[in-house]
């Protein structure tokens, strides 16, 4: 069973959660240590026949009169890996977010942690072999994306200009990121509905208490609709939004 352990202070504490901004973990005890950060993206793969996805980390909590290490994640997957596959509309970095976020075991979420595999290398340098697992990955918005690849070829055009991490092309679409990071957007949600009824996923607590998904950000699907997001529970959203507040304000 692999260890983990919250790094720092709780950030916030709501009667018996407890909120954070970072853990560490171990899949082995002889294995390297592991750090999960809020905000950060990780690849995982749920099981040995499951595709690899991107997972969002969008809370992480403790509840305390059970002991659980908790974390509340957004799933990614390439547009191949979706029921309907990929399509000339899909852009070369783009993902598809299930439209659910997950409520998982911390330590669920590190047995499933896996290296990046090659079909998520950057397509526009190809990365050695060698390197493929230190590349890191980061999500974006579509209107994000474009702001930032036009931010870019204007500096590429330009032969003095200032890095894409200069603090005043970061508040123009700089994004802030390892050079080595592969930068991916979603503009689009779907169904998933084998995740919450496989095995794998039978660990999801289900009683009311600890339902929780995190605080949802509606997206629109391409039929114009609203996605499942839309109907979160309201109550859950005023209890978790002053603690949301704190949280993010110091992140």
């Amino acid at each position: 069973a692999n260890q983990s352990t919250w790094l720092g202070a709780p950030s916030c504490q709501r009667g018996s959660y407890a909120f954070y901004k970072s853990v560490s973990s171990r899949a082995r005890l002889d294995g390297p240590v592991q750090v999960w950060k809020l905000g950060e993206f990780y690849f995982i793969r749920c099981g040995p026949q499951d595709p690899v996805c991107i997972a969002e980390v969008t809370l992480l909590w403790e509840d305390q009169t059970r002991q659980h290490l908790l974390a509340s994640i957004r799933l990614y997957f390439l547009p191949e890996d979706t029921p309907k596959g990929r399509t000339r509309e899909h852009g070369q970095d783009e993902v598809l977010a299930v439209s659910r976020k997950m409520v998982v075991r911390v330590e669920d979420l590190v047995r499933w942690s896996c290296p990046q595999p090659a079909g998520w290398s950057s397509s526009q340098k190809s990365a050695p072999y060698d390197l493929i697992e230190a590349q890191g990955i980061k999500v974006l918005s579509y209107p994000q994306y474009c702001r930032f690849r036009s931010l870019q070829r204007r500096i590429q055009d330009s032969a003095s200009g200032p890095g894409l991490q200069d603090p005043h092309l970061l508040a123009l679409g700089g994004i802030k990121a390892l050079p080595n990071t592969r930068l991916m957007y979603c503009r689009d949600t779907f169904s998933h509905p084998t995740l919450e009824s496989s095995a794998n996923f039978s660990w999801q607590f289900r009683c009311p208490s600890l339902s929780m998904r995190g605080r949802p950000r509606k997206r629109r699907g391409r039929d114009g609709k609203d996605s499942p997001n839309s109907s979160q529970s309201e109550s859950w959203i005023e209890r978790m939004k002053v603690c949301l507040h704190v949280i993010f304000r110091s992140v």
